[in-house]
């Protein structure tokens, strides 16, 4: 992670590739740890830090997918809002408040329940060194995605991003 103070997580909203970096990060270097103190090639150790450092790296890739997916979906909305308002249909196109945006809704809920999961694997992943001062706790902790979701979006739309 960077030197830059960051707030508490609190929702799956707020996991950047920045948070999925550092926790791969910090898990790779116990992993390190842990193949140095292996006996001998082919240990238990060893195995255990094999397996580990594959399922890190494919956590890791799918839930950085999982973002891109969602920057992807966020632009397309803005993008359609944008053309919305030229054409001067924005009052019909747009979601009122309280509304669920009618494109892709469903896939962003679908991603953000994906993010949510992997990240959850990945702090699983991690619990073994939760104690140790290198692991982040204000940023590395579970997230509230099902219970806010809707209080990470007023956020996002008071601060004027797109959802």
């Amino acid at each position: 992670m960077t030197d830059t103070h960051r707030s508490a997580l609190r929702y799956t909203a707020d996991i950047t590739a920045e948070d999925i970096d550092g926790l791969a990060g910090f898990i790779g270097r116990r992993i390190v740890l842990l193949r140095a103190a292996a006996g001998a090639p082919g240990s238990e150790e060893e195995r255990v830090g094999d397996a580990l450092s594959r399922t890190v790296a494919a956590l890791t890739r799918s839930a950085r997918e999982v973002l891109c997916a969602l920057t992807a979906l966020a632009a397309a909305t803005a993008a359609a809002a944008g053309a919305a308002e030229e054409t001067g249909a924005a009052a019909e196109a747009a979601p009122g408040p309280g509304d669920r945006a009618r494109s892709g809704d469903g896939a962003v809920e679908e991603l953000m329940i994906r993010l949510s999961t992997l990240w959850r694997y990945l702090l699983t992943a991690a619990e073994a060194w939760s104690h140790l001062p290198d692991y982040d706790v204000a940023r590395w902790r579970l997230d509230n995605h099902l219970d806010a979701e809707h209080e990470a979006r007023a956020r996002w739309l008071a601060a004027g991003e797109a959802w």
